[in-house]
């Protein structure tokens, strides 16, 4: 039976040349179908071995940064996948709930926009000139 790697999974992977690197898969990438007129894209997964803080920029407009981490990634392509041992994973089905709920208050708050915008009506009358007859002189 083939390892098949997925993302939050915590592997070891034992290199032909002896090294050995572990950390968290952070990317697998689809298979992509050959092009005519393209080169071939092969197969990958990214392999996170270090996470470090990003320092401070003196560029930054003093709002707090979106991203906060630098990770430093190994790429691992689909024919060393067999040298991947599996270790753990970090997987939680709370975590996919909470992102399934998020989802859903965001489509309803797209919802009530919708409602909101379908609701507006533009004004189909002309503009009354002679309303401007009734300003007082000093304005």
């Amino acid at each position: 039976m083939t390892y098949n790697p997925q993302v939050d999974d915590y592997v070891i992977w034992n290199r032909p040349n002896g090294d050995i690197e572990e950390g968290w898969i952070y990317f697998v990438g689809d298979k992509i179908p050959k092009k005519r007129g393209f080169n071939e894209s092969p197969q990958y997964l990214t392999i996170e071995v270090a996470v470090r803080d990003k320092p401070d920029c003196k560029y930054s407009s003093g709002k707090s940064m979106l991203h906060k981490k630098i990770h430093t990634l190994l790429l691992c392509y689909v024919q060393d996948w067999k040298d991947l041992e599996y270790v753990k994973n970090r997987r939680v089905d709370a975590h996919y709930e909470e992102l399934a709920e998020l989802q859903k208050e965001t489509k309803k708050e797209e919802e009530k926009e919708d409602k909101l915008a379908s609701m507006y009506k533009s004004q189909d009358r002309p503009l009354d000139i002679d309303s401007y007859g009734a300003i007082p002189p000093r304005y």
